[in-house]
C-alpha cells in the first residue's frame, strides 16, 4: 500500500495523539497533528479531523493500547521465510496465553548470519478486543490498514544500533531494548504499584541489560532514549544516562520533519517507519484510496498542458514538404544571384591581406641607401668621399678627412654598423688625409655602388 499518505492513531494511557502526514515532492507536509482525550468520543474527533482534510489517507495505523497487547522476543536456529510462516501458530500457542479462536498474532524475524540463527518479534493481542476497537473507528468512516504497538512500529528507526527506550506515561511506563535490526525486549511497569518510584524503573533497565549481556557485549546500550509526556522525577533522566554511562536524550524529530513545538514524536515516528507486512494484528484490507478532488483537478491541469505541448510540436514539426521544398529554392535562387558579390568580397579580402603585408615590409625593411645616407650624414663636415661600396654586409669607404681619427668612433653610432673591420689612413696631403675604412652592418645582404 502506497505510504505517501500516512495517519497515525497512537492510544497512551489518558490520551490520543493523532498525526497525518503527506509526503509531497515539496516535502513533508502534516496535515494536522492533535492530542485527544481518550474518551468515547474519540472516534468521531479522528473522524471530524479526518474529513477536513478532504483527502483520505493511504495508510492508517492503529497503535493500540499497551495493555491490550502482549509481546515477546524468541530466538531460534536460521530457517527459511516460508518455515517462520509455518511455526508461528504453534509458537503463539505455546508462549501466548489466549485462546486460539480468539488470538490476533503479527511477526517479525531478523536473521543473525553470523550466530546462525534468527530473531522473532512476537506480538499478540484478543482479536475480540482489536476487532472492537477497529469496529469503533469504522463505525465513524475512518479505515484502518494495520495495528501494531508503538514499542514495534519504531523499530526500524531505533534498531540500528543498541537503543533503550523509556516511554513514560500517567499510569505506565515501558521499557523497550532494540539492537541489530529487532526489539530484543520489553517491560512495562505500573506507576500504580505498591513501592514504585523513579530508581525502580532505572533498576529494571539495568537488569534487562544485564539479561541480554550476550548480544549486547562489552560496549552495552549505546544510546539512551525517553519518550512520552510525564516526567517521573528531576532526577530520572540523569539517573538513567549514568547508569549506561550515556546521556539520556529526548526522542527527536524523525528525519525530514519539520521542527516544532510539542511536537508528538512519537506518533510521527510511528507515522514515518515502515513496518515488515507481517507484523500487524489484523488482515491487510488492500482497500482502494479514492482521488481527492485536488488530485483529480491537477491530474486535469497536467493533462491539458500535455495535450497542448503535443499539438505545439506538431504544428512545428509537421509543415507540409512543399512548403519546405519551395523555400529550399528561393534560398537557391537568392545564392546563385549573390554569387559574384561574394566573389567579389573575396577579392577585396585578399587584397587587403597583401596591402596589409606591403605595409608591414615597408615599416621593418631598411634598403641600402637608407644606410649609406645615415653614416654620410655622420662623417665630419671636412670629410668627403671618394669612393662607397656595400656588399655581402660590409661597407667599404674611401675618401679625404682632415680628421680622421674621429671617424670610426662616429660610425660606431650608427645603429646600422655592428662592428669596424678596417681601418687605414694615410700620410697627410696638404690638410686632407687619405682614408680607407670597412665596416660590417647589421642589415641583410645587398650589394650597392656609389
Amino acid at each position: 500500500m502506497s505510504a505517501k499518505t500516512t495517519m497515525c492513531v497512537l492510544f497512551r494511557d489518558e490520551e490520543v495523539q493523532v498525526v497525518y502526514v503527506d509526503r509531497t515532492m515539496l516535502g513533508v507536509q502534516i496535515k494536522f497533528m492533535e492530542r485527544l482525550p481518550r474518551d468515547e468520543f474519540v472516534f468521531e474527533e479522528i473522524a471530524r479531523l479526518t474529513n477536513a482534510v478532504e483527502k483520505t489517507p493511504a495508510r492508517v495505523l492503529l497503535c493500540p493500547p499497551r495493555e491490550m497487547v502482549m509481546q515477546r522476543t524468541l530466538s531460534y536456529p536460521a530457517m527459511s521465510p516460508g518455515d517462520i510462516a509455518t511455526m508461528i501458530q504453534f509458537e503463539a500457542t505455546r508462549h501466548v496465553p489466549l485462546a486460539e479462536t480468539d488470538r490476533a498474532v503479527g511477526w517479525s524475524a531478523v536473521e543473525l548470519e553470523e550466530e546462525k540463527k534468527i530473531i522473532l518479534n512476537l506480538i499478540a493481542a484478543r482479536d475480540s478486543d482489536i476487532q472492537e476497537l477497529i469496529g469503533k473507528f469504522r463505525a465513524v468512516g475512518v479505515p484502518i490498514d494495520e495495528a501494531a504497538p508503538f514499542s514495534c512500529a519504531g523499530i526500524a528507526a531505533l534498531a540500528d544500533r543498541p537503543t533503550l527506550l523509556v516511554v513514560t506515561d500517567d499510569r505506565h511506563v515501558e521499557l523497550c531494548l532494540y539492537g541489530a535490526g529487532q526489539l530484543r525486549a520489553s517491560q512495562v511497569i505500573s506507576t500504580s504499584a505498591p513501592g514504585f518510584a523513579p530508581e525502580r524503573v532505572v533498576t529494571a533497565a539495568r537488569q534487562m541489560a544485564a539479561k541480554n549481556k550476550d548480544w549486547l557485549g562489552m560496549e552495552g546500550v549505546g544510546r539512551v532514549v525517553i519518550a512520552g509526556r510525564a516526567s517521573l522525577s528531576e532526577t530520572f533522566e540523569a539517573d538513567l544516562g549514568a547508569a549506561f554511562g550515556v546521556p539520556a536524550r529526548a526522542l527527536e524529530t524523525p528525519a525530514g520533519f519539520p521542527e516544532m513545538e510539542d511536537a508528538l514524536t512519537d506518533a510521527l515516528l510511528a507515522a514515518a517507519s515502515e513496518s515488515p507486512p507481517e507484523m500487524n494484528l489484523i488482515a491487510r484490507s488492500d482497500r482502494k484510496v479514492p482521488i481527492s478532488r485536488k488530485t483529480i483537478l491537477v491530474g486535469a491541469l497536467c493533462a491539458l498542458l500535455a495535450v497542448e505541448l503535443i499539438a505545439w510540436a506538431a504544428f512545428k514539426t509537421g509543415a507540409p514538404a512543399v512548403q519546405r521544398k519551395h523555400v529550399a529554392e528561393e534560398i537557391a535562387k537568392v545564392r546563385r544571384r549573390a554569387a559574384p558579390i561574394q566573389r567579389m568580397k573575396d577579392k577585396n579580402r585578399e587584397t587587403r591581406k597583401q596591402l596589409y603585408r606591403l605595409d608591414e615590409i615597408r615599416a621593418t625593411h631598411v634598403s641600402s641607401m637608407q644606410v649609406l645616407a645615415g653614416l654620410s650624414e655622420l662623417l665630419p663636415e671636412d670629410t668627403y668621399l671618394t669612393a662607397m661600396n656595400y656588399k655581402t654586409g660590409t661597407i667599404s669607404l674611401r675618401g679625404m678627412s682632415k680628421e680622421p681619427d674621429r671617424i670610426p668612433e662616429l660610425l660606431m653610432t650608427s645603429p646600422y654598423v655592428e662592428a669596424i673591420s678596417k681601418s687605414d689612413i694615410g700620410k697627410k696631403e696638404g690638410d686632407y688625409h687619405p682614408i680607407t675604412m670597412s665596416v660590417s652592418t647589421r642589415i641583410p645582404d645587398e650589394e650597392t655602388d656609389i
